[in-house]
């Protein structure tokens, strides 16, 4: 249920202490969109359709992608921050990741960016 998928993002985000703020923008039977805010400028968008099996999640800042990864019905491709209006669909672009693995990696993006 979407119930379920909202609740464990709600519960996941809590553990970053970058996460400042968590808001759902959007809520249906089968899908979720969901802000979680890091900075005035900076957040992470998270959508899910539990019917379609899609989820995006994505790092964005100034209104742009700065990184993100997409499952479109059980295929996952990731944009790279080095460049991420590319679609990878190999190596780690590849790799299925769950939500809290995500956010790991969006904490390793902070860094290095300088936003965390």
């Amino acid at each position: 249920m979407i119930d379920d998928v909202e609740k464990q993002i709600y519960e996941t985000a809590s553990k970053f202490p970058f996460i400042k703020k968590v808001e759902t923008l959007l809520k249906t039977l089968n899908t979720i969109k969901i802000k979680l805010s890091i900075t005035q400028t900076c957040f992470i968008q998270v959508y899910q359709n539990i019917q379609k099996d899609i989820r995006s999640y994505v790092l964005v800042s100034g209104n742009q992608r700065l990184f993100g990864r997409d499952c479109d019905g059980g295929a996952w491709h990731g944009h790279p921050i080095e460049a991420p209006d590319d679609h990878v669909f190999s190596g780690d672009g590849a790799k299925a990741v769950f939500f809290e693995e995500f956010l790991y990696e969006v904490s390793e993006k902070l860094v290095l960016l300088g936003i965390f």
